[in-house]
Parts: C-alpha cells; structure tokens; sequence
C-alpha cells in the first residue's frame, strides 16, 4: 500500500512537470512577430528598425523616415515615408534627397516629390541595389542627416585569397567583334602532296621494313624485291619525304609493276574539307584566310581558302571546299573533325568582355568588377558576340576592370554570403 501511495504520488509530480515544461514549452516556442515584408518583396533582416511597411527606419529624436523600394510589376522606385512620433506627417512639408554611392565612384542622386502619402523619388533605382545610403532630409527647419550600407552581389576577398584560387582581371574597353560563316569540316591530306609507290619490275618481296605512320625521307629504301626477269634484287625508295598513310606489300608477296605497295604523304600542309552552306556562298573566294578550331582541344589555327566546287549538293544545299593548313608539328591529324569560322564582318564596340568572363546571377548577364579586395556585379545588356568576345552595350564602363578567369570562385562567395536584396 505504501508503494502505491508513493507511486501515485510520483505520478502526481510528473504530470505536473510535465505539464509546466509542456506550458513553457508553448510560451518558448511563440514564435516572435514576423516583421512586415518589405516592398521590394525581401525578407527582413533583424539587425535594423523596420517600419510599418517594411522598410528601413531612420529616426533623428522624434522625426523619422522609412526608406523602402517599390517594384511590383514595375521599374524600382524610391518611396519615403515620413513621420513625427510614429505618426505620418505630410509629404509635401519633407524635403529630401538621396545619393546612392555605387562601386567604382558612381553616385545616383535622387530628389523626391510628394505622391499620395509618400515621397517618390526622381528616378528609377537601378540594379544591382548595392550602395552607400545617404539621406538629407528638412523639416520644419530641422535638419536630418543618415547614412548606411545596402549591399548586393559584393563580397570581399583578399589579394592573397585572390592569387589563391586563380582570379585574374582586366580592363575592359574596346575591341573588334567578328561576325562568323562557321562550317564543319574534316583534315585530309593534300592530295598534290601524294606520292603512291610501286616496284619498277614484278618479282617477289624480300625485305618491308617500314610500315604505316613511319616518316620516311625523300630517297629512303622502303622494300627490297627480287626481280622475276633478272633474278637480282632491287631497292624500292620514297620518291618523297613525309608519312606512310597506307602498305600493301609483305615478305615473300608476289608483286607488279601496275601494284601501289606504299603511299607517302607530306603532312606538313594538310587540306581541310568543307562543307559550305549555300546562304555563305557570298563571303567566299580563293585567297581568304579561314580560322580552323579543333572541337575537342579548342585550339585555334589560320588556313588558307584554296578550292570552291563548281558544283553543289541537291540534298544538302552545300559544296565543297577546300582550304590548305600549315601543318609543321603533326598536329592536325587526318580524319579528324574540325570546326571553320571565316569572319564576314568586323565590328568595333566601344566595350567588350571576354566570352568567358561571363556568369549568370539571378536572370541576369554579369561580369564581377573588381575594385583593391572588393568584387562586385555588374549587370550587362549584351550585344554582338563571337567566340572570344561579347559586347556591352550597358552596364559596364570602358577601363573597369572586371575577373577574366575564375570568376565562378567569386560568385560562390556572393551566394554564400547572401545575395538578397536589403533595403
């Protein structure tokens, strides 16, 4: 009996405490008042007074102004509510204006008027919203002074950090881009630069020592063949100096006169075989350099157009064209498939970045600028293009230098430091 009395009375306690963590637990885990949305749409931050519309407050004793930005289905604007003790004053006794320090010296300066119950500002806020805020503003004689920082899409990385990981820059400014007639097409060898080699007399072949891919030298021995009329043996030589592309002949095979034992080609200028789409016909003649790109090194080589067929393909509406590449290394290897660019027209833009300086944030184009440690977006409307270069039409000034080479490094430290709007 007296252990069940001290059981109900231990469950009389658990309960109890249970009940209490459980009211703490309702009290603890209220969640705070979400602070009101801002009219850019951002979530709040927690580290600023916002006002009853979401925006920044600025308060100077019992005058106050909340600075927010306005966008829904339309160009940012600039909206500034005043007050006088928490409550709304008349615009038209505010008068205010903004600057908006941007990287690289850049200030926007903004005057408001009244609209509604709100001051709008004289301009659209352009991205990125990434500046130094000041605002002045006058009332009743009073005058209010405020400053602080709205950044987006910077980050800061030191020049150590920088060399690190690879970042290089570069001024941008002008430069010529080049309207491209690309085509494929495929290294062969040239066929003027062909030799096919056969026995002088029929007879049987006593030594072959060279085989396909040999380099041979003009007056080298090839094969030695025993005649059938005479009975002595006679040397069979390279009539050029250059590769063995194709055997036909083994120790102890019967040969002849009219038979093609070896075929030597000097590779050191090889034919690259086009296909050329009717609609480029204009841009082509005999003489015009050709820029050749391989499609799986990227790397770049300049031939020669040489040869336009007269004659077309009725299924393809293409012709064949040849244009003749300096091939001193061996680099260009027969067979291969290739890629051909013949520029058809040359264009200089006031301002260009590389091609592959450019990243993507958000749904915009972008390059990061570069200032000392601090690397920024810059949003580029884009122009023409070719394989190396982009034009900017805006967003990007002449001498700006911008990341030309692992840019993706700063744009995963903009995202990871946070990348939203605050304002």
């Amino acid at each position: 009996m007296k252990f069940f009395k001290l059981f109900l009375k231990i469950v009389a306690v658990v309960a109890i405490v249970a009940g209490g963590l459980y009211v703490g637990r309702l009290i603890l885990s209220e969640s705070p008042p979400v602070a009101a949305v801002g009219e850019h749409g951002e979530t709040p931050a927690a580290d600023y007074e916002r006002g009853p519309r979401g925006g920044r407050m600025l308060r100077d004793g019992d005058f106050a102004v909340e600075v927010t930005i306005y966008e829904p289905d339309i160009p940012p604007q600039s909206r500034v509510y005043p007050f006088v003790n928490d409550k709304p004053v008349d615009p038209s006794e505010v008068n205010l204006t903004m600057e908006l320090h941007r990287f690289g010296d850049r200030v926007d300066t903004f005057t408001y008027e009244k609209e509604g119950d709100y001051l709008m500002g004289s301009r659209i806020v352009e991205e990125p919203h990434s500046f130094v805020v000041k605002v002045f503003a006058e009332y009743e004689g009073r005058k209010s002074e405020w400053s602080y920082d709205s950044f987006e899409g910077r980050v800061e990385i030191s020049e150590k950090a920088a060399a690190g990981v690879g970042l290089k820059s570069e001024a941008a400014g002008p430069q010529k881009i080049r309207t491209l007639a690309e085509m494929s097409g495929r290294i062969i060898p040239d066929e003027n630069s062909i030799a096919r080699v056969s026995p002088r007399f029929p007879g049987i072949v006593k030594e072959a020592g060279k085989k396909i891919g040999d380099r041979v030298a003009a007056g080298e021995v090839l094969a030695i063949v025993e005649s059938n009329q005479s009975m002595t043996t006679y040397e069979v030589t390279a009539p050029i100096s250059g590769t063995i592309i194709a055997r036909d002949v083994a120790p102890g095979a019967a040969v002849t006169a009219e038979r093609t034992i070896f075929t030597i080609a000097d590779l050191t200028v090889v034919w690259v075989d086009l296909k050329v789409r009717h609609e480029d016909l204009p841009s082509l003649e005999a003489g015009r350099e050709i820029t050749i790109t391989d499609e799986v090194s990227g790397e770049s080589a300049v031939a020669t157009l040489s040869y336009l067929s007269p004659f077309g393909s009725q299924e393809t509406q293409t012709l064949r064209a040849i244009a003749s590449l300096p091939n001193p290394d061996g680099k260009w290897r027969t067979g291969l498939f290739v890629r051909a660019g013949l520029v058809i027209e040359e264009k200089e833009v006031p301002v260009a970045v590389r091609f592959d300086a450019l990243q993507t944030f958000r749904d915009w184009d972008v390059v990061f600028m570069k200032y000392n440690d601090v690397y920024e977006i810059a949003i580029l409307e884009l122009g023409q293009r070719d394989g190396d270069w982009i034009e900017v039409v805006s967003g990007l000034e002449a001498g700006t230098l911008y990341i030309t080479e692992n840019a993706f490094v700063v744009k995963a430290d903009v995202m990871k430091s946070g990348a939203s709007h605050d304002h």
